[in-house]
């Protein structure tokens, strides 16, 4: 009868272990900075941002297409573009975005830098990334709108940090 009690209290131990891990991992959240336009479109602002820790560089890149919560900041990335993913090898960030990062962007080549170091200063302000390479459905562009090249991945920029 013993064996059977601690059979059972072994089970409701380990299910309480596992309820612990799942909910840190998919209901905690992690301080992060995104990097968005200033008012004058020349340099990025950070704005500090609670984000859920799963699927913690797509929810960034997600946040970052919805655009700043501040009033004195302003959108980066078309809020027409979608994710298609984020993937990291060897501490590079490969993002992919829909057509809509292109077609939608408002051009100019302070636009397009800006844009483009939004994504890669948040990024690689995580741990774990240390160049972002951006893909437009799901292949290499030479750039965005025609100004900045995208042929290779790219690293954080701080000479644009306000």
């Amino acid at each position: 009868m013993l064996k059977g009690k601690n059979i059972s209290l072994y089970i409701v131990v380990g299910l309480c272990i596992l309820v612990i891990i799942l909910f840190s991992k998919f209901f905690t959240t992690k301080e992060v900075k995104l990097y968005f336009s200033d008012a004058q479109a020349q340099y990025l602002t950070a704005e500090i941002r609670k984000v859920k820790t799963n699927n913690l560089y797509d929810n960034v890149v997600k946040e970052l297409i919805e655009g700043p919560e501040s009033e004195e900041l302003e959108m980066t990335i078309p809020t027409q573009t979608k994710l298609l993913g984020v993937e990291v090898k060897e501490r590079i960030a490969i993002v992919n975005f829909s057509k809509e990062i292109q077609t939608k962007h408002w051009g100019g080549s302070t636009g397009e830098t800006i844009t483009v170091y939004s994504i890669v200063n948040t990024l690689t302000a995580l741990d774990g990334i240390d160049k972002v390479q951006i893909l437009v459905e799901g292949v290499k562009v030479q750039t965005l709108v025609g100004h900045l090249e995208l042929d290779n991945p790219l690293t954080f920029n701080s000479n644009l940090i306000n």
